[in-house]
């Protein structure tokens, strides 16, 4: 049933990266199939499960013959989802250490287009002009630049100009680690024939500096590199200063040589993805994608710089960081921390960020309007407007920017950019938790556009498979409704989120037993989170991804959410990892996720785990590509659980496994243990037990243990 907005509004609904985490009902609507139960979810199934003298009876059956399409699970079962909130991408995720480095921030952030910098010596002027109207600016996408005028009337600093200390909590930096400094530069007014560079404290310790020559009238960009004489993490800048003259700056830079693998990505946050092993990556969000206005409204091609032809020293580049246009993030933040998007990561390093990670991409678009919750004066485009159009040719253009080859206007933008095969691309998500009426009608639109183009170019479009929206909570409906009254030939998943109590998880583990199996469209859960970030919650989901996995054919992908935070500065918690400027660390959550994801199956396998009390151990059991058998135990209570377990290979023969089992084991001294910088109070603890086809297993009070039983 189609909702407007005072009804949504009424039953207390809120966008879930929006408002106030909501809890709604569990509910499938008109997604029951009447079918019965899926190969693993037998007597488990049931809310009462518990001790007979003493032990738990598991029974599962590994005999994989004869078991249905509905045993298979989604190879892309568990994913991760990035979303530029908490400082996740600009100031964390993304290697550049420089705030406001083209001077492009407006009036959220203090001092609006100086933010971010400071003069080295009072006798400099410094001042930010556009240069759009006179030809003078770098060019047509990144108008602004500083104008900085040392007068050489300071005795104690002959060379004089800014400096900046970077985001939330600065820099850091590390001994012997070497640094890129680049940036734009012309001389303006004077003999200025040098930049001095300097990595410093603001006490005036030096840790390196460099000299860069031969400066002249015209824009050339200028790099250097430094090497960090100290460890520190504060009170550290970048100067960069002139003799006597007036000199112009756009796009300084800095950034560490050391990244993951390459890629403009912070090592140490591409390592903590690397270990979660994730089916997919959902990108960039969320909010974001939907934007409280036209200017915060998330734009891929902005994320290329529109693929714009940019000579920097003489040689022809295209999507080059320097014709980024800078966009506003929808998570404002202060105005001494605000929050603004380079797009120094955009569509292009995302895409070769799933390459890296070896996970399939899953973009996600606007649809032609504005977050209804956060918007401060709701947009939706006419679907006749040009605007509107605009949009869908965006997506449209995005298959072309991933598939197409040099023939193609944006297939030849990527191959310029540096990558001549093609990225895989096999789903777009069109809009973000949208539930209205107007949505539907954009979505439409959509699907036409698609279907035509893969009609008119199968080669490109055939095989590109689309994602609707399903409102904001775990009663949504919406995105199904809308597939019931609307079938198409492109829609192949329905985006479900919602954050919920731990309670909310545990009640809920079954959720998915009674989806339909037959319909258009499979469920993709693109985002959810219990709440918190203590062992109980993190446990709650351990119990809840039981049910996802043994509901791996019709739960195609899942991801928690949010990803990252700044532990001093977040506007979301709770979140899968946590971080500072040098360091960072998982929480109980990402230890649950990794130990699914590094633990899929590729089969699930039929299960029985029977008892007599009010239920506190879940499981799943899967059978994996290699034919291990993974069973994985959830106890969310405070005592410890003796587990009978009997491997049934349905045969009087031996089953044939070996008599050693590895054991991964996650639990805390308490329900509300929580991970810290300082205190890990949550990690999983690996080690090996003897096993045959009975055996017995005590499950630590409030733990997931994974048991991997080889052939």
């Amino acid at each position: 049933m189609q909702q407007n907005r005072a009804n949504i509004l009424q039953r207390g609904i809120a966008c879930a990266l929006c408002a106030a985490m909501t809890i709604g009902a569990a509910g499938c609507g008109g997604r029951e199939s009447g079918q019965t139960e899926t190969a693993g979810q037998a007597e488990d199934s049931a809310q009462t499960v518990a001790q007979e003298d003493g032990k738990v009876t598991y029974t599962v059956h590994t005999d994989t013959a004869g078991l249905e399409e509905s045993s298979r699970i989604s190879d892309t079962l568990f994913g991760i989802f990035l979303e530029d909130i908490n400082y996740a991408v600009d100031g964390g995720m993304y290697v550049e250490m420089i705030k406001n480095r083209s001077f492009e921030y407006g009036m959220e952030a203090r001092d609006a287009e100086l933010h971010g910098w400071d003069k080295t010596d009072e006798s400099v002027s410094f001042e930010v002009v556009d240069g759009s109207a006179d030809g003078t600016a770098l060019n047509e996408q990144n108008p602004r630049y500083a104008v900085i005028t040392n007068p050489g009337t300071s005795q104690a600093k002959p060379y004089a100009g800014i400096s900046n200390g970077g985001y939330v909590e600065g820099m850091a930096i590390t001994e012997g680690a070497l640094y890129d400094v680049s940036f734009y530069c012309r001389v303006q007014e004077g003999a200025v024939d040098q930049i001095h560079v300097t990595l410093c404290s603001e006490d005036g310790d030096i840790y390196d500096e460099q000299v860069v020559e031969g400066v002249t009238s015209e824009w050339i960009k200028y790099e250097t590199t430094l090497a960090a004489g100290a460890t520190a993490n504060k009170d550290v800048k970048l100067a960069v200063e002139i003799p006597a003259g007036t000199v112009c700056f756009d796009m300084i830079s800095m950034m560490p040589q050391e990244t993951y693998k390459n890629l403009p990505v912070r090592k140490d946050f591409g390592e903590y993805l690397e270990a979660l092993q994730p089916g997919f990556l959902r990108f960039p969000g969320g909010c974001v994608v939907e934007g409280r206005d036209e200017e915060s409204i998330y734009s891929w091609k902005d994320s290329v710089g529109n693929g714009l032809s940019f000579s920097i020293n003489g040689e022809i580049t295209v999507g080059d960081v320097a014709t980024r246009p800078q966009g506003k993030d929808i998570w404002q933040g202060s105005k001494a921390n605000p929050y603004y998007t380079t797009y120094g990561l955009g569509f292009y390093e995302y895409f070769e960020l799933c390459e890296a990670l070896d996970c399939m991409p899953v973009p996600v678009l606007n649809a032609g309007m504005t977050c209804e919750i956060q918007s401060p004066f709701y947009e939706v485009y006419s679907i006749a407007s040009d605007e509107f159009q605009q949009y869908v040719q965006d997506a449209l253009d995005l298959v072309e920017f991933c598939k197409g080859d040099e023939s193609t206007e944006w297939g030849a933008v990527r191959i310029a950019m540096g990558h001549s095969e093609p990225f895989d691309l096999q789903y777009i998500a069109i809009g973000n938790e949208q539930w209205q009426t107007e949505y539907h009608q954009h979505y439409k639109q959509f699907v036409k556009a698609f279907e035509e183009a893969a009609a008119e170019n199968p080669a490109l479009y055939a095989d590109i498979r689309l994602i609707v929206a399903n409102g904001t909570a775990s009663d949504s409906e919406e995105g199904w409704n809308y597939l019931i009254l609307n079938p198409d030939s492109v829609t192949a998943l329905v985006d479900e989120h919602y954050y919920q109590t731990p309670e909310w998880f545990l009640e809920n583990t079954d959720r998915y037993d009674s989806y339909d199996r037959d319909g258009q469209a499979k469920v993709f859960l693109g985002e959810y989170a219990a709440q918190a970030n203590t062992l109980d919650a993190a446990l709650a989901e351990a119990a809840y991804m039981t049910g996802l996995e043994k509901n791996g054919d019709v739960v195609e992908m899942a991801c928690y959410a949010p990803l990252f935070a700044n532990v001093k500065l977040n506007q979301w918690q709770p979140d899968l990892i946590y971080y500072s400027n040098d360091s960072i660390f998982a929480s109980a959550n990402y230890y649950v996720q990794q130990l699914y994801s590094t633990n899929a199956g590729v089969l699930s396998l039929p299960a029985e785990l029977t008892g007599n009390v009010e239920q506190t151990l879940y499981e799943s059991a899967v059978l994996d590509e290699n034919q291990d058998v993974i069973l994985k135990l959830v106890n969310v209570s405070g005592e410890e659980i003796p587990v009978n377990v009997s491997l049934d290979s349905g045969t009087t023969d031996a089953a044939g496994f070996s008599t050693e089992a590895d054991v991964t084991v996650l639990t805390g001294e308490s329900e509300k243990s929580v991970n810290s910088m300082d205190n890990m109070e949550v990690t999983p603890e690996q080690s090996t037990i003897e096993i045959s086809e009975d055996f017995v297993y005590t499950a630590p009070a409030y733990s997931l243990t994974v048991i991997r039983i080889k052939p």
